[in-house]
């Protein structure tokens, strides 16, 4: 016990900055993206209605598999609380706690911790994502899902002292995500690059390594093939592909406005927007081509190729469907990881102009900083103030009758 205690407060001594920032991200996270969870909006918007519809009865995920991640803990809690749109919300809420994580630890593995700070508080603050965790649906799988099996997959490709236990939680996070629409998608794309990159890795993984983390994927994944084999259906619907799909023009048409939404203009759609204003500010639009221009620089590397691929063929799936602006969260996690790499991009161009001055150097710091704080402040602006007190926004929520 007392080698225990030893330990403990040896790593705390070496990685006690690292702790205080998490401890401070973690309550900010709480905080921001729970604030006034029920009492922004009143009343349920058309989404929401067709999830607690969904909710009636359990959702048992060997029949349907769909978001199962979200829909089975969601029934439990709403049971618990007897009270199923809220206990949607406070699911959401828990899943984008789990993202922020997962966003930390990813830009922790790919850059240093003071990027994984910024960046973090930057991807909090977004407006998209509060309209993501302030719903009772499971559209903040889109988000959770990418940033799981990407921080999974870093960290495998990274540690040498738990590569087993890395192993073994890989496989479970990419069983896990195979309940989320598109992820097939993302998952596929990222086990071909690691096949091509990694194959001595692979060849060095002892057999009963694949072995406990092929039984570890296949109980996971037991109630989807189940469910499969019984409604069939359902393999579309994970793939992001619909059974009709749009005419060219309308296809044309989403597509436009997938990409348009991002930094120009977006369609209403008052229940994730506001009015036609894009999902990004300014500052973060700029961050995100810089850092299309970071990943293309790199593009041999397993990262640029995964986020690269990811960002291309989301966006060719997602205008294949009507709700192609709801399922457009998908993109999310990806846009996030180019705009942080942007700012990344920013501060090596200006640091290799002023390579020793540390006045040139701390300036630059400091506008980058001022300029998150602005766009952090905008977004919480946007949400809790403008969006809740627009009409349209008061249009498309009913108040009903509690359950």
């Amino acid at each position: 016990m007392k080698q225990f205690f030893t330990a403990a407060i040896h790593w705390l001594g070496k990685h006690w900055r690292g702790v205080v920032v998490a401890i401070l991200i973690t309550i900010l996270a709480v905080t921001t993206l729970s604030l006034e969870l029920n009492n922004l909006v009143a009343g349920q918007n058309q989404f929401e209605s067709s999830t607690l519809v969904q909710l009636q009865k359990f959702p048992a995920p060997w029949h349907r598999a769909v978001n199962a991640p979200y829909m089975v803990p969601t029934y439990a809690l709403g049971n618990i609380i007897h009270n199923t749109l809220q206990a949607g919300r406070i699911v959401s809420v828990f899943f984008g706690l789990m993202a922020t994580g997962l966003m930390f630890s990813i830009l922790r593995n790919w850059f240093n911790i003071r990027i994984a700070t910024v960046g973090t508080l930057l991807f909090i603050t977004s407006s998209w994502l509060l309209h993501t965790t302030h719903q009772a649906t499971p559209l903040i799988l889109l988000i959770f899902g990418p940033l799981l099996a990407v921080a999974s997959l870093s960290w495998f490709l990274r540690t040498k002292r738990f590569r087993s236990l890395s192993f073994f939680l890989l496989a479970a996070a990419l069983a896990t995500t195979a309940y989320i629409p598109y992820m097939l998608w993302i998952v596929l794309i990222a086990l071909i690059v690691i096949l091509f990159f990694e194959q001595k890795l692979i060849r060095e993984l002892k057999s009963w390594q694949i072995t406990t983390a092929g039984s570890i994927y296949s109980v996971i994944l037991l109630p989807l093939f189940v469910s499969l084999v019984h409604y069939p259906g359902q393999v579309l619907e994970l793939l992001g592909i619909p059974k009709v799909l749009p005419s060219l023009h309308d296809y044309l048409y989403h597509l436009l406005y997938t990409v348009s939404m991002i930094a120009f203009r977006s369609e209403p759609l008052p229940e994730l927007h506001l009015g036609r204003l894009p999902m990004l500010d300014i500052f973060s639009a700029s961050m995100f081509v810089l850092g299309v221009y970071y990943f293309g620089v790199r593009i041999k590397t397993r990262r640029s190729i995964i986020v690269f691929t990811s960002l291309i063929a989301m966006t060719i799936l997602v205008p294949l469907t009507p709700l192609y602006q709801f399922n457009a969260t998908i993109l999310m996690s990806f846009i996030y990881l180019c705009v942080i790499s942007g700012i990344v991009e920013l501060l090596n161009q200006w640091f290799t102009y002023f390579p020793r001055n540390p006045w040139a150097r701390n300036f630059g710091v400091g506008m980058i900083v001022v300029a998150i704080g602005f766009a952090s402040f905008y977004h919480l602006e946007r949400y809790f103030i403008a969006w809740p007190n627009t009409p349209e926004t008061k249009a498309v929520y009913v108040v009903k009758s509690k359950e």
